[in-house]
């Protein structure tokens, strides 16, 4: 499906997290105005580093060369973030695993597949870390 280049839309995301939570911390570090990136850059750019190369292949008649070359688009920003994280926060020595630890971050239950996402049924008997949000509100 084609989209118009004209055509504009109006596109509202309203989310209500407790102040202290990681998602609260989070867009309280997004609404702010800040002179490196707008509150907009903030939100979209690494949205796009995410999910732009499947919202191409699943939206527009967008060629496979094409679509390759949003991946690696989005795959190279990715890289140059994950630079940013070590240098910002001395994870450059080569003792921090590259892998996030399973202390602080769940494993996704999802997977993509052809037929898109669902949920994985192979995954053994997780922690539960629903109290995570409690854990990094005691940080700040």
């Amino acid at each position: 499906m084609e989209m118009p280049t004209s055509a504009q839309f109006n596109f509202i995301f309203r989310h209500q997290p407790k102040r202290n939570s990681k998602y609260g911390i989070l867009l309280t570090y997004i609404n702010q105005d800040g002179a490196d990136l707008t509150r907009c850059d903030r939100m979209l750019q690494p949205v796009a580093a995410f999910w732009l190369p499947f919202a191409y292949q699943n939206c527009t008649d967008a060629s496979p060369s094409e679509l390759q070359q949003l991946a690696r688009s989005a795959v190279y920003q990715l890289k140059l973030h994950i630079h940013y994280l070590e240098n910002s926060f001395g994870l450059n020595d080569g003792s921090i695993a590259l892998e996030p630890t399973q202390k602080l971050e769940k494993p996704s239950l999802l997977e993509m597949s052809s037929n898109g996402w669902h949920e994985r049924e192979d995954l053994p008997e997780m922690e539960d870390f629903s109290d995570e949000d409690d854990i990094l509100s005691q940080l700040v």
